[in-house]
C-alpha cells in the first residue's frame, strides 16, 4: 500500500500517476489528517483460475474516489459513500440476486483470472473520526453478498420490531397519559431513525428516499452524515430523559437530576462541534469528553435504578437488566468512534462476525435489545400504576364509607341531641305559651266587665288586639253605682308583649286606686295621680332605677244627667261626631305618664268641658291604629292615619257602636294586607 500527499486537491489521475516515484509506503505516514487529500495506490492480482468480482470499501473514509488501471485502460469506478438508493432489501430477492445486479455504496469491479492493475483511490479523512489506516477493505462480492444475508434480514427484524415498540410507546401514552411512556414513545422513534441513518454495509435506508446512486453529489453525503450525528445524540440523550422520568429521578434524587441537566447541555455542545467544526485533534482526544460522561450517567443510572429497587419500585429491575445490553453495546459503538478495537473483533469471518464487527450495526441491535425489555418495564409500570391508582381509589372508597359512617353516627347523634333539645325546646314553648295564654285570660280579666257597661252607654264596641296575644294596651270603666258621673279611661303603656301587659296591669290598678270610693277626682288630677302611682311603681322616682317606662292616657268623667263630660289626654285623643256628621277631634296635651322625668306645671294637661246630644257618637284610640302602615299593593306604603279614621266615623254618623267597630276592624285589616302589625291596637266607641 503506497500513499501520496496530494499538493493539490484538485488533481486528476493523469497528474498523480505522473507523480508516482512521490508514492510512499503507508507505514511512513505517522498520523493521518483530517485536512489532508490522499491519494492511495494499491496492487491487485488475481491468481486464482475464475473472474472475480471484488469490492473495495475505503472503511472511515468520507470523501473517496476510486480508479482501477488495467494494461489497456482505466475503469472509474462509480459509488456514492455512505449513501446508496435502491439498494437489494427494497424489491429484489438476495437468494436469486446475480451479483452484478446488486447496487453498493461502495465500488465494484472485475477483476479476470491472472489480471494485474493497480487501484488509485483518492480519500479524505473525518476530522471527529479518522480513518485508522490506509488498507482499504477489499472483498469478494460474491462472498460478501453471502455473508450479508443474515445481517440483512436481522436489520429488517430490528427496523420492524423498533417501529412497533414505538407505536406501543405512543398508544401507551395516549391511553394513560404518562410522560414516562410519551418519553419512551419519543426515545424509540429517535431510535428508528437513527438505525434508518446508520451507516451499514449497504448504505443508509433513509437515503435511498432522495439520493440518486448516480449522482456523485458529496453535499448529500455530507447531509446524511450530519442528520446521522443529530440523531445518534438525541438517541442518547432521549434515554437518558426517559430513564429520569421512569425512575423519577427529580423527586427521589434531585442533586444528579441537576448533574443530567447539565450533561444534556455538554452532548448538544459536543454534537454542534462534530456538525460544524474542523479540527486537527487527536480522535481520541476530541471523542474521551464525550465517552467518558456517557458511560458515568449511565453508570450512575443503575445506581439510581438499585436504589429505587430498595426503595420499593419493583419495575426497576426490569430496567436494571434491560441497560445491560444497551450499556454494552453502546459502549462498544462509542469505543470504535473513538478508534479503539471492537470488542467483536474475535468472531470469525462469518454472517454473523460482519454483522457484529460493523459498530453501526451492533449499536442498532443494543437499542433493539434495550427497547424490548423496556416494553416489559413500561407494561410492568403501567400495571403498577393502574394497581397503585386502583389501590389509592379503594382507599379513598374506604375512607369515604368511614367517613360516611362516622358522619351517619355523627348525624344519628346530632338528630337525637336535636330532637331532644326541639323536645325540651318544644315543652318550653307550651309552657311560654301557656302561660301566655293564661297571662291574655287574667289580662282580659282585667278589662271593664259588663255589668260596669251596661246601661251607662246607648251602644259601646271595642277593639282590642295585642300585637303578642296580650299587651300594653287597656280601657277601663269605674265601678261607682250611684246615678252621679262615671269615668272612662283609656291607656296605651310603653311596649308590648309581656312587658307591656305588666306596666297595664299596674295602670288598671292605678286606676281602681284613684277611683276607689268615688268618681269625683277630676280627669286632670286623675291624670296627675295616675303618673305618680306609675313613677313610683316602678321606682322611676330614685336615681338608681334601671327603667324608664311609662304610658299615654286619657280619661273622660262622664254626666249623663246634665248631657256633659270632663276631657283630659295625655297623647290620646277623643273623636266627637255629632248627629249631621261633623267630627271634632280634641287633642290631648303631647306629654306621656309616668317617665323619670316629672311632669311640670306647664305640662300638665288641661280639664275640657264638653257638651252632647243624645245619639252623640265618641271615639277612641291608639296610635297602633293610626301608625299601622299599609295601602293598596301598587302604591307606596303609608300609615292608616286620622284622615281616614274620620272619614269612616262621619260616615257612620247615627249608627250604633258595634257596627261602626266592625266597618273599622273590615277596613282595618284590608288596609294592613300582608303587612306585619307593628304595635297593639285599641279601639273604643261608643254612643250616649
Amino acid at each position: 500500500v503506497m500513499v501520496l500527499e496530494a499538493p493539490n486537491a484538485d488533481m486528476t489521475l493523469e497528474e498523480v500517476r505522473q507523480l508516482d516515484a512521490q508514492f510512499q509506503p503507508a507505514k511512513s505516514i505517522a498520523r493521518i489528517s483530517p485536512t489532508t487529500i490522499y491519494w492511495i495506490r494499491q496492487s491487485l492480482v488475481n491468481q486464482s483460475e475464475h473472474e472475480k468480482q471484488l469490492r473495495l470499501a475505503p472503511s472511515g473514509w468520507t470523501v473517496h474516489q476510486n480508479y482501477v488501471v488495467r494494461a489497456h485502460k482505466v475503469d472509474k469506478l462509480k459509488s456514492n459513500g455512505n449513501s446508496a438508493n435502491y439498494n437489494w432489501l427494497a424489491e429484489i430477492n438476495p437468494f436469486i440476486t446475480a451479483a452484478r445486479n446488486d447496487n453498493s455504496q461502495y465500488a465494484i469491479f472485475n477483476l479476470k483470472s491472472g489480471e494485474t492493475v493497480q487501484v488509485y483511490s483518492r480519500v479524505k479523512s473525518h476530522s471527529s473520526v479518522p480513518a485508522k489506516t490506509f488498507s482499504l477493505n477489499i472483498y469478494d462480492h460474491a462472498s460478501y453478498l453471502e455473508l450479508r444475508r443474515f445481517g440483512v434480514y436481522f436489520e429488517g427484524g430490528m427496523l420492524g420490531l423498533l417501529i412497533a415498540l414505538a407505536v406501543f410507546g405512543w398508544y401507551s401514552f395516549v391511553q394513560n397519559r404518562d410522560k414516562t411512556s410519551l418519553a419512551y414513545g419519543v426515545w424509540l422513534t429517535v431510535g428508528v431513525t437513527q438505525c434508518l441513518f446508520l451507516p451499514i454495509h449497504d448504505g443508509q435506508r433513509i437515503t435511498e428516499f432522495f439520493v440518486h446512486l448516480e449522482d456523485q453529489k458529496i453535499g448529500w453525503q455530507y447531509l446524511a452524515q450530519v442528520l446521522y450525528s443529530c440523531v445518534s445524540y438525541a438517541q442518547t440523550v432521549l434515554y437518558v430523559v426517559f430513564a429520569r422520568n421512569f425512575l423519577d429521578l427529580k423527586i427521589h434524587f434531585p442533586t444528579f437530576y441537576k448533574i443530567s441537566n447539565v450533561w444534556i447541555g455538554w452532548e448538544v455542545i459536543h454534537m454542534t462541534l462534530l456538525v460544524t467544526q474542523q479540527h486537527s485533534l487527536n480522535q481520541q482526544v476530541f471523542w474521551m469528553p464525550v465517552l467518558v460522561p456517557i458511560v458515568l450517567m449511565l453508570l450512575s443510572i443503575y445506581v439510581c435504578a438499585y436504589i429505587r429497587l430498595q426503595q420499593g419500585l419493583q419495575v426497576a429491575k426490569f430496567f436494571m437488566v434491560a441497560m445491560v445490553p444497551y450499556m454494552f453495546f453502546r459502549v462498544s459503538f462509542m469505543l470504535g468512534i473513538a478508534g479503539f478495537q471492537s470488542p467483536f473483533s474475535f468472531l470469525p469471518q462469518s454472517g454473523f462476525g460482519l454483522f457484529f464487527q460493523n459498530t453501526n450495526t451492533n449499536q442498532a441491535f443494543g437499542v433493539c435489545c434495550e427497547a424490548m425489555i423496556m416494553a416489559l418495564a413500561v407494561i410492568s409500570r403501567t400495571r403498577w400504576l393502574q394497581q397503585e391508582l386502583a389501590n389509592s381509589i379503594q382507599s379513598q372508597n374506604d375512607l369515604m364509607l368511614n367517613q360516611n359512617k362516622v358522619l351517619e353516627e355523627t348525624v344519628a347523634l346530632r338528630t337525637s341531641e336535636l330532637a331532644e333539645q326541639h323536645k325540651n325546646l318544644d315543652e318550653a314553648h307550651q309552657l311560654v305559651v301557656g302561660s301566655v295564654n293564661y297571662a291574655s285570660r287574667l289580662q282580659r280579666g282585667q278589662l271593664p266587665r259588663p255589668v260596669r257597661i251596661d246601661g251607662r252607654f246607648d251602644s259601646f264596641a271595642t277593639i282590642w288586639e295585642p300585637r303578642d296575644t296580650i299587651g300594653g294596651d287597656l280601657y277601663w270603666v269605674s265601678s261607682s253605682q250611684h246615678e252621679g258621673p262615671f269615668v272612662l279611661a283609656v291607656a296605651d303603656c310603653t311596649g308590648h308583649g309581656v312587658p307591656g301587659a305588666m306596666l297595664s296591669l299596674l295602670v288598671s290598678n292605678s286606676f281602681e286606686r284613684i277611683y276607689a270610693n268615688d268618681t269625683l277626682e277630676d280627669p286632670v288630677s286623675a291624670l296627675a295621680s295616675l303618673d305618680h302611682f306609675v313613677r313610683t311603681g316602678l321606682n322611676q322616682d330614685r336615681a338608681d332605677s334601671e327603667s324608664d317606662d311609662g304610658c299615654d292616657a286619657l280619661v273622660l268623667r262622664i254626666d249623663r244627667r246634665l248631657q256633659r263630660m270632663e276631657f283630659a289626654g295625655a297623647k290620646l285623643d277623643l273623636f266627637h261626631v255629632n248627629a249631621a256628621g261633623v267630627v271634632t277631634r280634641h287633642m290631648g296635651q303631647r306629654i306621656s305618664l309616668g317617665y323619670k322625668d316629672r311632669l311640670t306645671a306647664a305640662d300638665r294637661p288641661q280639664v275640657l268641658t264638653l257638651s252632647y246630644q243624645k245619639g252623640d257618637m265618641f271615639a277612641i284610640v291608639t296610635d297602633g291604629l293610626t301608625d299601622q302602615v299599609g295601602g293598596e299593593a301598587d302604591k307606596p306604603k303609608v300609615s292608616y292615619g286620622y284622615r281616614r279614621l274620620e272619614k269612616l266615623l262621619s260616615a257612620h254618623a247615627g249608627a250604633k257602636a258595634q257596627l261602626v267597630i266592625d266597618d273599622l276592624r273590615q277596613d282595618f285589616a284590608r288596609w294592613q294586607g300582608q303587612n306585619s302589625r307593628r304595635d297593639d291596637v285599641t279601639a273604643v266607641v261608643f254612643t250616649l
